[in-house]
């Protein structure tokens, strides 16, 4: 191998290895900044739930533990990007999500109960890696709208 093609090599390896680690900037657990979130029409919680997101295959794996609308919640899926709906059992906000990967530092989730539109989220993670902030829009279990912006720290 020439000088040349070996520069081109090494440079595909550490451009590959840089994108892999930016596009898994939102990998691993994660806690609410209950004084930094906002909840309408609320009420905000009152004990920090906390989100672990991990890589699985060409996907993640959602976890989450805490309270959501009042009540306490424990669930967790996995899904791809492939556009196609995966079961969320357990989740408040639908029965079906689906991600999609917008870039680096941000990923939309769309969840759906029998095929409705119930939750958008957009979840964005801060230049550091230290913050990832969740916006979302949706109708609760009461049929109620709700805009929420939420705060986590990276744990």
């Amino acid at each position: 191998m020439n000088r040349r093609n070996a520069c081109v090599a090494l440079a595909l390896v550490i451009s590959s290895a840089s994108l892999y680690s930016a596009e898994n900037m939102r990998i691993g657990t994660w806690k609410v900044n209950l004084d930094k979130s906002t909840y309408n029409p609320g009420p905000k919680p009152t004990v920090a739930s906390t989100l672990r997101i991990e890589a699985a295959g060409d996907g993640e794996k959602v976890s989450v533990n805490g309270v959501a609308d009042g009540k306490q919640t424990n669930y967790s899926y996995t899904s791809t990007t492939d556009g196609k709906p995966y079961a969320t059992p357990g989740s408040p906000y639908g029965d079906h999500a689906m991600t999609k990967i917008v870039d680096a530092r941000t990923s939309e989730m769309t969840y759906t109960t029998n095929g409705k539109v119930t939750r958008r989220a957009r979840r964005t993670v801060s230049a550091d890696g230290k913050t990832l902030t969740i916006v979302s829009k949706g109708t609760n279990a009461k049929g109620e709208q709700y805009s929420n912006t939420v705060v986590y720290e990276k744990q």
